[in-house]
């Protein structure tokens, strides 16, 4: 009996609609426990996780790959998100904000987005009044980044100084980048 509940489950599996429905189930409960946890940099010690940047090297929307280790000498971004994330929805904006309020001064925003295809992409850009140079998205299909920086639900966002170090993890949206919490950190990097 148990065999073949198992075998009958494989088989749902094996269908990708299924499939993407039951990743969309995940990624929305990860995004949802994200609220529980309180809004504010943390530091990546005490979630456990390492002390330096892992690699990041993906395409971003053009086709170019980007390498996070080019990067070195700047404050980067990684922000973990998707389209039918409603948070990750609401704080595109003020990525957006970041990079042009920042940019000039050394900050690089990265938009990693979690296994959507390119055209899911720009349908969400256009639909809400956003360039595709806004910021720097990259694609992650198959979640083998968000993985390897053991994000913690969607949004996840990481601050990495300069040097390579991540300095803070947001666990949730950004809400307001004009907050001191926010603007005290980026900046505090950016001078060093």
């Amino acid at each position: 009996m148990v065999n073949s509940l198992l075998r009958y489950l494989m088989g749902l599996f094996a269908h990708k609609s299924v499939r993407d429905f039951a990743l969309a189930l995940i990624f929305s409960f990860l995004a949802l426990t994200s609220y529980s946890v309180q809004a504010e940099w943390q530091s990546p010690a005490k979630l456990g996780l390492p002390q330096l940047a892992p690699p990041l090297q993906l395409n971003n929307l053009s086709g170019k790959p980007v390498d996070i280790a080019s990067l070195k000498g700047k404050v980067v971004v990684v922000n973990f998100w998707a389209s039918w994330c409603e948070p990750c929805r609401e704080e595109f904006d003020e990525l957006t904000q970041l990079q042009e309020s920042y940019g000039p001064k050394g900050l690089v925003v990265l938009a990693v987005n979690l296994a959507e295809m390119k055209p899911r992409v720009i349908q969400f850009l256009k639909g809400n009044g956003f360039s595709e140079n806004s910021v720097e998205i990259l694609l992650d299909r198959n979640s083998t980044v968000y993985k390897t920086w053991k994000a913690r639900g969607l949004p996840t966002t990481f601050l990495v100084s300069k040097s390579g170090r991540i300095e803070g993890v947001w666990i949730g949206a950004i809400e307001n980048v004009e907050s001191n919490e926010v603007k005290g950190k980026i900046e505090s990097l950016l001078r060093q």
